[in-house]
């Protein structure tokens, strides 16, 4: 940036006439680039690390612990997962509207308030008393977590010498992962401490850190510009309610069933309704909030095609690893090793990702992605009532390390096509990747949650099917079950009524598990069907690219016609 402004200097001083001299003056030396500070390097690499933390945190610490949650606030299952849909419903829509905001009245202005506001509405939630107050909280913060994430990456950023940036770019990234698998390790303690107010006090105490941080170490400055346009707010309302409609369904759809609520059905209309009136204003403006043409060009169909894929194989670690490890009866404080390995992997995955720089093929990652994505689904495809965490501790590091690299393949292929397109587009591209990567994060937990209900109505019915008491193996497990009560109950028809339950409780399970299975064959099928897709796709671009320049050169050896 230094450089940047500096260069109008440096063109007068070329383009101003040399004074009269016998001898040819000397060039003027270019002024010497500001010295690596080292101290100050570790310093904001540091409160990258505790921003990026307080983000993930913030977000996983209630949306992973649902239902140690729901007994402080009085709720039912279906009522507290409105804490998740509350969230998303303005976090994913607030990156945009916050980086118009950063750009147009400056970065350090920009994080005071950012994370002031963070802090107020974080102690805000200790004095949560009931739900509906708990909700609203909850989706102020979504909206003041946003600029967290890029306050993370900004400081990571310039914790590097001009040269590295992209380093700390992928760094920065990494460090917003580290929150996910950190707030299952942590969160039990926490809810036994303070239970709901336990999670909270720790938003609390992180917010109060990052505010001291920030003012300790300032980022350097950035130039401003304007960024907002006549009609942007009706055009952002109208984005922002269709995003939030959006999540509502996919939070909400698999608890009340897609089919049997009403509401779900005008929620969806109305963002559908939403949308299409935003695209048909916004195509008629000459500055709009998001350059729709360029989002409907080639390169971005296949890269949001991208996205939704990996992001809904990858929903196989939240909705299929740990929801298996729940219906096998297992809690947090019982899988940290797993979570462990998660973040062991997904460290190694930016680290492989930072080794493929200087090749610069960024797009090899990705497949390497989907084929690690399909080994660790087609590994716990095989899952049995006998599965423990430790079970799933290779295949999820594989996991974990595929979408680290997504991520750093994404992110490093999409900067480099808006860099190539003179970084017009970079507002647009941040929306579309931040915002892109929730909203299809929700689509795939949303459809695999799903599919295991369904599987699982299925496989029980099955099984239920051919259960008969008349069947001698199902009589002897019926008494094998009754015999557990036998030195508690001396009335035979209470062991019997108890020996059914619990045969009802190993049939559901059963069902689950099996369902889990087919959640783990389809997430497999669904990468190798995607890697082929892929490498067609580039096997078609290759051939065209080789003709073309097959093509050229025939053209030029051709003779001249006289």
């Amino acid at each position: 940036m230094s450089g940047t402004a500096s260069e109008p200097a440096r063109a007068a001083a070329t383009d101003a006439p040399m004074p009269p001299a016998p001898t040819p003056a000397p060039a003027t030396a270019a002024p010497p680039a500001e010295p690596y500070d080292l101290r100050a390097g570790l310093a904001f690499m540091a409160i990258s690390v505790l921003l990026g933390i307080t983000q993930g945190l913030g977000v996983n610490l209630v949306n992973s612990n649902l239902s140690g949650i729901q007994g402080a606030l009085g709720a039912t299952p279906t009522e507290i997962s409105w804490l998740t849909s509350a969230y998303y419903a303005t976090n994913i829509s607030a990156t945009l509207l916050l980086t118009k905001v950063r750009y147009q009245y400056g970065l350090r202005w920009f994080a005071d308030i950012a994370i002031g506001i963070y802090l107020l509405l974080a102690v805000a939630h200790l004095f949560t008393q009931n739900l509906g107050s708990a909700v609203l909280v909850r989706a102020a913060l979504g909206l003041a977590a946003a600029p967290i994430s890029s306050l993370t990456v900004l400081y990571m950023m310039q914790a590097f010498p001009p040269a590295k940036t992209v380093v700390g770019v992928l760094l920065g990234f990494a460090a917003l992962q580290i929150g996910a698998p950190m707030s299952r390790v942590i969160s039990e303690d926490l809810l036994q401490i303070g239970q709901w107010r336990g999670l909270n006090v720790v938003d609390a105490a992180l917010a109060m850190l990052c505010f001291a941080a920030i003012n300790v170490a300032r980022l350097r400055p950035m130039p401003t510009q304007k960024m907002f346009a006549k009609g942007d707010s009706i055009v952002f309302g109208l984005y922002a309610c269709a995003l939030a409609l959006f999540s509502v369904v996919l939070t909400q759809g698999r608890l009340h069933w897609w089919t049997d609520t009403p509401w779900l059905g005008v929620c969806l209309a109305g963002g559908v309704l939403c949308l299409g009136l935003y695209v048909a204003i916004e195509l008629q403006r000459d500055k709009p909030l998001l350059d729709l043409h360029w989002l409907v060009s080639p390169f971005m169909l296949r890269f949001m095609a991208a996205t939704l894929l990996f992001r809904v194989v990858l929903s196989e670690q939240t909705v299929g690893a740990v929801g298996l490890m729940n219906t096998l009866g297992f809690t947090n404080d019982q899988m940290h090793l797993l979570f462990t390995c998660a973040t062991l992997g997904t460290l190694a995955g930016f680290v492989a990702a930072m080794a493929a720089l200087p090749s610069r093929r960024f797009d090899v990652l990705g497949d390497i992605a989907l084929v690690l994505i399909m080994v660790a689904a087609w590994m716990d495809g095989d899952a049995t009532v006998l599965t423990r965490p430790h079970d799933l501790y290779l295949s999820q590091t594989l996991l974990a390390a595929a979408s680290a690299m997504f991520l750093a393949s994404a992110l490093l292929q999409g900067f480099g096509h808006v860099i190539a397109g003179g970084m017009k587009n970079l507002v647009s591209f941040i929306a579309v990747f931040s915002g892109g990567q929730a909203l299809a994060g929700l689509i795939g937990q949303a459809w695999l949650a799903t599919l295991v209900v369904d599987r699982q109505r299925l496989h029980y019915g099955q099984l239920v099917e051919h259960l008969q008491l008349s069947d001698p193996q199902v009589a002897q497990r019926l008494a094998q079950l009754g015999g557990a009560y036998a030195s508690s109950l001396n009335d035979n028809s209470a062991r019997a009524t108890q020996a059914l339950t619990l045969l009802g409780q190993q049939v559901t399970q059963q069902s689950y598990v099996m369902a889990y299975n087919d959640l783990f064959h389809t997430v497999a099928l669904v990468s190798t069907l995607g890697f082929f897709v892929f490498a067609g796709v580039k096997t078609h671009r290759w051939h065209r690219a080789r003709r073309a320049t097959t093509g050229v050169a025939d053209a030029a050896a051709q003779p001249s016609s006289p």
